[in-house]
């Protein structure tokens, strides 16, 4: 089984949707755009749970290469 280092697995997308309102996207530092589709997902922390994050679609692609 492959692990990551926690914060940095770009595989666990769920699914696509829209952000709520002053997102930025974790993967470009960018802010989300109203409307604008992109993939829901979560980034594992090492203490805690499992934080949600927004990224746009072509951040996914560029990452999971």
């Amino acid at each position: 089984m492959m692990t990551s280092a926690p914060g940095t697995d770009a595989t666990k997308d769920e699914y696509g949707t829209f952000a709520p309102a002053g997102e930025t996207c974790p993967a470009c530092m960018q802010q989300i755009k109203l409307q604008e589709p992109v993939r829901r997902g979560s980034l594992d922390q090492e203490s805690g749970p499992s934080v949600v994050v927004y990224r746009h679609a072509e951040c996914v692609r560029k990452v999971a290469r």
